[in-house]
């Protein structure tokens, strides 16, 4: 009789404990909820932060400050031939590409056409020979329209003259690219096809040497693969020496 007692109150106790055990485990579970959404977001927005941004508040990035510290300090001059731009040309090696030491290379990765204008003034202003400018893929990205980021690229070629009118100035197309538009699905190459026509025609207007680039890159319906580095943006090796050669002639 009492083994009896004792498996009917060890029962008793067992379905006392999962009862627990199962209120527990609601709880937490509702307490954990709200963390996961949040780690769910943090995974989101740290996917979406991977897409390229151009800066548009130059004084809250620490790159940017650092780069055109940089630039101020190895001023440019009369016997320069400057390269501005993004990514595309930070990572051009021109000085070795054209063996060339007056080549200087001030491209910003990430930059867009608004930066580019606002630090124009401390490169025209020692009077360059020679300006290449190579940039507005980051501002079709994050949604811009080919018009405006013309315009803002007439501006740059505006000061330019202004400020020092003997510097000849070489307007580079965009690249080619299967990118979409930064947290869309619109793919960018038709902005690109559109903002390249602008370029053409605004290089004509200013009387700017223009230079395509998009054709001798394209293949199909984005960048060729014998020179994409993998992320069908940036240019790998021999992308690089394809675009050294298609500017020789302007160079030297």
């Amino acid at each position: 009789m009492e083994t009896s007692n004792v498996s009917i109150t060890s029962y008793k106790n067992y379905i006392c404990f999962m009862r627990k055990g199962l209120i527990i485990s609601i709880v937490v579970n509702i307490l954990c909820l709200p963390l996961a959404g949040i780690y769910l977001v943090r995974k989101i927005q740290f996917y979406n932060s991977l897409a390229p941004k151009p800066i548009s508040i130059k004084n809250e990035n620490i790159f940017w400050k650092i780069r055109s510290s940089e630039f101020r300090t190895f001023e440019v001059d009369s016997n320069s031939i400057v390269f501005i731009g993004d990514s595309h040309t930070q990572f051009f090696e021109v000085a070795e590409a054209f063996h060339n030491a007056h080549c200087k290379n001030r491209g910003i990765a990430l930059d867009g056409t608004k930066s580019v204008l606002d630090r124009i003034d401390f490169i025209v202003d020692k009077h360059p020979k020679k300006i290449f400018i190579q940039v507005g893929i980051n501002d079709l990205l994050n949604g811009a329209s080919p018009n405006s980021v013309s315009e803002e690229i007439r501006e740059v070629i505006k000061k330019t003259k202004a400020v020092s009118p003997n510097t000849a100035i070489y307007l580079q197309s965009v690249f080619p690219t299967n990118w979409n538009k930064y947290q869309a699905k619109t793919p960018v190459l038709s902005d690109i096809k559109s903002l390249n026509l602008k370029l053409k025609t605004l290089a004509f207007e200013t009387k700017c040497e223009y230079i395509d680039l998009y054709n001798a890159f394209l293949k199909g319906s984005g960048l060729n693969s014998l020179y994409d580095c993998g992320d069908s943006l940036h240019l790998n090796g021999l992308g690089y020496l394809l675009w050294r050669d298609s500017l020789k002639r302007y160079v030297n």
